[in-house]
């Protein structure tokens, strides 16, 4: 069988709804910080630099030949060289450039494009709290104290009576 409690005379239901009421509105004891968003620095240097170099040609060898009625003769310069023979009464000649590889100084200027970035790390400074906070931070044991005796008060004789 089951046994039939009897809530004390002059008890009122909705004084329990206020206390849990209360309670669940409460807000916690932690204090909410924001953090500063982190923050990227980018920073963009242009270095420009000259380079001092040589190319080089590869001159082709050209043959020339020419027949006239004259002597010999026998001619060269860095560039090619030139003979000539006389031959059944004509002169033949020949010239032909020397093969060789031309070296031509000449500057190149390079940019070279550097991008750093940098993250900084989020600094935390520690601020005082208000007195909002404060009193939150403070209040909160009390207000736990105070609900768990207004309890104890509104269940006293439902307390008492079962012990």
């Amino acid at each position: 069988m089951r046994a039939k409690i009897e809530l004390p005379r002059g008890y009122d239901p909705r004084l329990l709804l206020w206390c849990l009421f209360i309670m669940s509105t409460v807000p916690s004891c932690c204090v909410c910080k924001k953090c500063p968003p982190q923050k990227d620095s980018v920073r963009v240097e242009y270095r420009d630099r000259i380079i001092h170099d040589t190319t080089t040609f590869t001159v082709e060898k050209e043959i020339e030949k020419i027949v006239t009625r004259d002597t010999s003769s026998h001619l060269e310069n860095s560039w090619a060289k030139s003979d000539a023979l006389v031959s059944e009464g004509f002169l033949h000649h020949s010239l032909e450039s020397v093969p060789q590889i031309i070296k031509v100084p000449y500057e190149v200027v390079v940019t070279d494009t550097l991008i750093i970035e940098k993250l900084t790390e989020p600094q935390y400074i520690e601020k005082p709290l208000t007195w909002w906070q404060r009193f939150r931070q403070d209040a909160f044991w009390w207000l736990t104290g105070g609900i768990i005796l207004l309890l104890l008060w509104t269940f006293r004789k439902l307390i008492f009576k079962i012990a």
